[in-house]
């Protein structure tokens, strides 16, 4: 997305702060603003067209902002159920229109993080395999559990992300081995290619690059995408 249209979005408030605020023009990183209003925006009046297939098959997306740390930061003197019920209902309404909606996400236990948990079901935990990355994917587990919907847990998937194009490293495969983790791991990993990191402003895409190992790079996230797929029945 050019940089010029995500401020556009961003000052029409377009971004992910209108599903769970009325007015950010207040924001306190030390009060937590909670609206009078618990009905989030309509769909159709946030989303923003990205990219359509051929066959008729959209991409849209609503930008994240920065200002989402109020939200994380900022306390409540009150009740927060009218954030957490215009999130569940907008929510609602993207499950009415999409086949599969992805929520981005800092892994830290932030009202957004808890509440998009608790909408989910199936979650992405994508881990580089690096020293304590063990300790990180057992405490996102149990933060999972802990916010649960009722009795049902969202189902999670370990993606091994930013791993070399040959070979397996050692921490890769101590996960792999461990029973409390090895059936969630997914087959396929993202391997570590510069035509991953090269995309700007909408441009550059692995499908669309004629760049070095770029055509290896899409069959890389072809792979993991159609394996997630299969598993998760999305």
């Amino acid at each position: 997305m050019p940089a010029s249209l995500y401020f556009k979005l961003e000052k029409e408030r377009k971004t992910t702060l209108s599903i769970l605020v009325d007015d950010d023009t207040k924001l306190d990183p030390y009060k937590l603003q909670v609206p009078g209003n618990h009905n989030p925006p309509a769909l159709s009046e946030i989303i923003t067209h990205v990219y359509k297939t051929k066959l008729g098959a959209t991409l849209d997306i609503i930008p994240s902002t920065l200002d989402l740390m109020y939200l994380a930061l900022g306390k409540s003197d009150g009740r927060i159920e009218p954030i957490e019920e215009r999130f569940d209902k907008f929510v609602q309404q993207c499950r009415s229109e999409y086949d599969v909606t992805i929520i981005d996400c800092h892994p830290a236990g932030s009202l957004f993080t808890k509440t998009s948990l608790r909408n989910s079901d199936h979650v992405i935990i994508p881990v580089m395999p690096q020293r304590y990355a063990v300790r990180g994917i057992g405490l996102m587990m149990q933060f999972m559990d802990a916010k649960k919907a009722g009795s049902a847990a969202p189902t999670p998937y370990i993606l091994f992300n930013h791993t070399p194009r040959i070979g397996v490293s050692p921490v890769e495969t101590s996960i792999r081995s461990d029973a409390k983790y090895a059936k969630y791991c997914l087959e396929n990993t993202l391997k570590r290619y510069k035509a991953f990191s090269e995309p700007e402003e909408g441009k550059n895409f692995v499908w669309a690059s004629n760049k070095p190992y770029s055509t290896e790079a899409f069959t890389n996230l072809l792979k993991v995408s159609i394996e997630f797929i299969n598993k998760s029945g999305v």
